[in-house]
């Protein structure tokens, strides 16, 4: 799976249902391209797009029960060695650190308007 396909599921696995305007400003990517990798995601069983009840010009993405399963259950193995790896560079300390301050950079994130 690619990494943007990855990042597009961490999204909705957050913030699910949601338009796919809210995907594209999240992550920036092209209208498009966006709708290819929802292509895929979907062919592969991870998102389901509908419209939406109340603006039927607007489609709602939301991750499937399947893909919470294969990113929350059983994560890639590829992430899995690549986390353990970058992990074992840092002692138990700065590992605690490391995630309270990306924490804070997220929620920080969250509140900046681009």
């Amino acid at each position: 799976m690619s990494l943007t396909r990855y990042q597009i599921l961490l999204f909705l696995l957050e913030n699910s249902p949601c338009n796919q305007m809210a995907v594209q400003e999240r992550l920036k990517i092209d209208q498009a391209a966006l709708t290819r990798h929802f292509k895929i995601l979907e062919k592969e069983g991870l998102v389901e797009r509908h419209r939406n009840p109340e603006n039927q010009r607007e489609v709602l993405v939301e991750a499937t029960k399947y893909a919470k399963e294969q990113l929350v259950v059983n994560p890639p193995l590829q992430h899995i060695k690549v986390k353990e790896e970058m992990e074992s560079i840092l002692t138990e300390s700065e590992r605690t650190e490391l995630s309270r301050l990306l924490n804070k950079l997220v929620l920080g994130i969250e509140n900046i308007e681009i």
